[in-house]
């Protein structure tokens, strides 16, 4: 007999007997192997990550390949269907973090030139962190030369050595620098007073190292970003190829040029639907006057908050009405609500959701101008095309059943299941008649363009084809959107907090969960309850697996779908 020891819950030792061919059996299920990745891998980068690296990038790559060997040589075949799944989505996902490791690394040695002090920096902070020991008198040394080589490259950029570099690898060099600077003042503050040799021969030669790469960062700025317009409007597209390997990562089966035709496909019938309710509202053939008249229909200041309680309630109504969906208590309970900054609306005019709803509206410290922007784009009836995207049954109502609903894959977060149930409900709302008035279906409508433009504009941008300047006029155009609001729209695409398929996500997304619902419930004979439960209880994971698992599919170890979605 073999022994494990427990311990109770109130503290005292218990002994649970179990066979030794018991023991032998027990294995670790794959939502460990995910727990521990998650653990391991945030334990590697706050041991070894420092910006242009190599250490910590070779690292990774051990790592990386290290997880790799241990799912292949787990028994996929003897694995229950959903950890199946799981086992798939974890090695994809380390797969895509290497392939993404490689990218950077690769960009990153493109800004040698503009950063020769680096080797420098990350000498002396890797061997602080390796615990080696230290000599005060070489380290002031290394210092000096690091104001040196840096007060150079200020130099360069002033005799215009640098001139041809793209703004997009300027903005990356001056954030590196910037990430530098913080590494070595990481570094001096750890020795500085505790040492006191340290301190008498570090002090002034850190101060000027410091400075020095302070006005590094300043200079590539001005030189090389500034001079390229609005440095929040640079963007860093990834070029074509990447675009394809993000598309397969996403299980994607289409081309950018296929997706575009895909977003026209979708512009036709926005317009056509468009053209009906603007001859509805007295405007025939002229949507942009009747786009024009619903953007004055917008409360008064102060009672956005009303407004947004009233139209989050009527959603919720409207769902349970049709029992639609699971909405649990606590989840139509806890929802709450805070206004937007106007710092915050600069690349949020609308709203953003989730447990809490935060309003985009005027404030008194706006320019008159924007705050005639903020009230029109944020009327009356667009915010009743996003309210429920926000709160219930879009993003809060999924935030809140992916915490409670297999949470290990939150890991493998993507925006086409993300964004895509959001706008899914744009879609099924509609169809359910949401939009009551011709007004409504202008709000409703002005929305799924948007959607139609994101996928054409953010492609076009990340193609190399468009700069962001064009993509702002596109919206203006194409989808009606104010200057200011397709600035900030725009913004928020190209500033590198999303990925470059976050804003063609959404209609696709929402695109990949009708096209599911056609074929379970229009065809499958499933309620719509018991698909949209399900939907949510698989938590946010690729749609074409999420698919593969409602369908009861076989899985396989090189399972690679090729789901036509939208043909």
């Amino acid at each position: 007999m073999s022994f494990r020891l427990l311990r109770a819950a109130r503290g005292s030792a218990l002994l649970l007997v179990l066979p030794c061919a018991a023991l032998a059996q027990e294995r670790e299920l794959l939502r460990d192997h995910i727990a521990r990745y998650e653990a391991d891998r945030g334990a590697l980068r706050r041991r070894y990550e420092l910006p242009l690296s190599a250490r910590y990038g070779e690292r990774m790559r051990a790592f990386h390949a290290e997880l790799i060997a241990a799912l292949d040589a787990l028994p996929f075949e003897d694995l229950p269907p959903s950890e199946q799944l799981d086992w798939l989505l974890l090695r994809r996902h380390v797969q895509n973090a290497e392939a993404e490791r490689v990218r950077d690394a690769l960009v990153d040695e493109e800004l040698r030139s503009l950063l020769p002090f680096a080797a420098e920096v990350l000498a002396l902070e890797e061997r602080r962190r390796e615990f080696e020991p230290l000599n005060p008198e070489r380290a002031a040394e290394a210092c000096v030369r690091i104001a040196e080589v840096a007060a150079g490259v200020q130099r360069e950029l002033d005799g215009g050595k640098h001139a041809g570099t793209a703004p997009k690898l300027g903005a990356r060099a001056a954030e590196r620098s910037g990430e530098l600077r913080r590494a070595l003042r990481q570094w001096f503050r750890f020795y500085d007073g505790y040492d006191p040799l340290f301190t008498w021969w570090v002090a002034k030669p850190y101060e000027a190292a410091d400075q020095a790469l302070e006005k590094h960062e300043r200079a590539v700025r001005a030189k090389l970003v500034d001079v390229a317009g609005d440095a929040s409007l640079i963007g860093d597209p990834i070029g074509e190829a990447a675009l394809r390997v993000a598309l397969d990562h996403e299980l994607i089966p289409y081309s950018s040029a296929e997706l575009v035709a895909i977003a026209e496909r979708e512009f036709a019938w926005c317009d056509a639907e468009m053209e009906k309710a603007a001859s509805e509202l007295g405007y025939p053939g002229e949507w942009r006057k009747a786009q024009e008249a619903v953007k004055r229909l917008h409360v008064a200041p102060g009672e956005q908050p009303r407004m947004i309680r009233d139209l989050a309630r009527e959603a919720i109504a409207f769902v349970k009405e049709r029992d639609l969906l699971t909405i649990p208590p606590l989840a139509e309970e806890t929802w709450r609500m805070s206004m937007m900054s106007p710092e915050a609306q600069r690349t949020n005019p609308y709203f953003l959701g989730g447990e809490v709803i935060q309003v985009s509206f005027p404030t008194a410290s706006m320019t008159h101008a924007e705050k005639l922007q903020s009230l029109r784009s944020n009327n009356e009836h667009q915010a009743r095309a996003t309210v429920h995207h926000e709160l219930i049954p879009g993003h809060h109502l999924q935030q809140f059943m992916t915490a409670r609903h297999r949470p290990w894959r939150q890991l493998f977060d993507t925006p086409f299941w993300v964004e895509g149930w959001a706008l899914y409900w744009e879609f099924r709302l509609w169809e359910l008649g949401l939009a009551k008035s011709p007004a409504d279906r202008i709000g409703f409508l002005f929305w799924r363009k948007h959607r139609c433009a994101r996928i054409v504009f953010s492609l076009a941008f990340h193609s190399g084809k468009w700069n962001a300047r064009q993509c702002v006029e596109y919206l203006v155009e194409r989808v009606g959107h104010e200057p200011a609001a397709a600035e900030a729209e725009v913004r928020r695409s190209v500033a590198g907090a999303y990925g470059p398929l976050y804003q063609a996500a959404y209609m696709l997304g929402g695109l990949q969960i009708r096209s599911l619902h056609r074929e379970l419930v229009e065809r499958g004979g499933w309620s719509e309850k018991r698909f949209h439960d399900a939907v949510l209880r698989e938590n946010a994971i690729p749609i074409a697996l999420l698919r593969a698992t409602l369908r009861g599919d076989a899985l396989t170890r090189d399972f690679d779908p090729r789901w036509r979605f939208a043909d």
